[in-house]
């Protein structure tokens, strides 16, 4: 079986539309989106149109699951108040239902962070304000009781593939945001150092599996003209340069 993963696309849909071309050409069995699908000052709705017309699969994000927080209340400030009046009920309604973790084909387990936590980082600990490998240990320990040796999570919007005693973590990276800062649960940064939009092949055989990380290039100066439209200079730095300047 082979899967398309994607991950944290953050409302980018001009990263989205041409990762989906590449994987078009690649023909997989499945697409996987693991959360954080609209969320950010760029173009959510086209991003929500996409993921629909292509029919993938997908899980909620901690940033789905803010936006969702807050569709009853008084539109909010910002980015958040942005992304929830470009929405429509339909769009509204999938994300309610989104499943926050699932099991697929019973070898594969799928989440945003970890199984408990979608704002927690599964494969990565904060180190002086930067993200480091976490240990395997550690690692089987966010994940006992998973039965799947094979997860995919997202969150950290870096790309990896880390093998545990217990089980393999595959992440694919970002499609629509390569970097960033956060203040939860202390300072930190993220950075990948490039613009290219990031997914991942996962081709997986009865006994074994090989995971391709693809890096694809993307007019990103369109998503770059749209944060800075929308007041958000960060993002314009982040989605240009992949670093937090």
């Amino acid at each position: 079986m082979k899967i398309a993963v994607l991950s944290d696309i953050h409302g980018n849909s001009w990263a989205l539309s041409k990762v989906l071309k590449d994987i078009e050409r690649r023909k997989p069995d499945l697409l996987i989106n693991l959360g954080d699908s609209l969320y950010g000052p760029l173009n959510p709705k086209e991003t929500f149109k996409l993921i629909k017309s292509y029919n993938i699969r997908s899980i909620s994000g901690n940033e789905d699951r803010l936006i969702t927080e807050y569709f009853d209340k008084d539109y909010p400030a910002g980015t958040m108040g942005f992304v929830i009046r470009k929405l429509n009920e339909e769009a509204h309604d999938w994300l309610i239902s989104l499943p926050k973790t699932t099991i697929l084909d019973c070898r594969i387990y799928l989440c945003h962070g970890t199984p408990d936590s979608d704002s927690t980082y599964l494969a990565e600990r904060i180190d002086d304000g930067c993200l480091s490998l976490n240990e395997p240990t550690r690692i089987d320990e966010w994940l006992q009781g998973i039965k799947q040796n094979i997860v995919l999570c997202g969150h950290s919007h870096i790309r990896r593939l880390v093998q545990t005693p217990d089980h393999t973590i595959i992440n694919p990276g970002s499609i629509g945001c390569p970097a960033f800062d956060d203040n939860f649960p202390v300072y930190h940064k993220v950075e990948n150092f490039t613009n290219h939009a990031q997914y991942c092949i996962a081709d997986l055989s009865d006994h074994d599996f090989m995971v391709e990380q693809v890096s694809i290039p993307y007019d990103f100066n369109k998503a770059v003209s749209c944060a800075a439209k929308n007041n958000r200079p960060d993002w314009a730095k982040w989605l240009k340069t992949g670093r937090v300047l």
